[in-house]
């Protein structure tokens, strides 16, 4: 029975050691926990009753606090929200400005032959039918005809397109 009493007596110790050393780490992980609330809750929100509130569930129910605010808290961070906005702008954007010049960026008509803003060629006129075609095309696709040997470096736009020129040959010829 001695032997006993003084396993016990000596056990003690360890046990209270042990104890205490148990509520230590239970008490770090719940001050880390409250910290992690903290830094997650504000890259989720700018509201600051909601980063309170939040910060205040963890702190105030140890281990429960977490997963209610894992389920609670915002879906996406800001800086996803921010990114997410960006990019559907961006699309929207693609959208609505389909023609833009592709050496300034800036927005341009479909039927421009020439950028006003970098005077850069975005079209030529088809030799044959005098129709605005695409610089990079081969053939003219409304009169077939081989676009190889037009020139490329700058269009030209006969005197018809312009009906100020046409009024002023009239006047001319009259």
């Amino acid at each position: 029975m001695d032997a006993l009493q003084d396993l016990l007596t000596n056990l003690v110790p360890i046990v209270q050691i042990l104890g205490i050393l148990i509520g230590a780490y239970l008490v770090l992980i719940w001050a880390a926990s409250v910290l992690w609330a903290y830094r997650d809750i504000r890259r989720r929100s700018e509201d600051v009753s909601v980063q309170v509130l939040a910060v205040s569930l963890v702190l105030l129910l140890p281990f429960a606090g977490i997963p209610l605010h894992l389920i609670l808290r915002p879906p996406q961070t800001l800086a996803e929200r921010y990114e997410r906005e960006l990019e559907q702008e961006y699309l929207r954007r693609d959208i609505e400005e389909k023609y833009v010049c592709p050496e300034c960026q800036r927005p341009i008509e479909p039927d421009f032959i020439l950028c006003p803003h970098c005077q850069t060629a975005l079209r030529r006129h088809c030799d044959a039918c005098h129709r605005v075609i695409d610089l990079t095309w081969s053939i003219c696709p409304y009169c077939g005809t081989d676009g190889a040997h037009a020139s490329r470096q700058a269009p030209t736009i006969p005197a018809t397109s312009y009906p100020a020129l046409q009024r002023a040959e009239e006047i001319s010829r009259s």
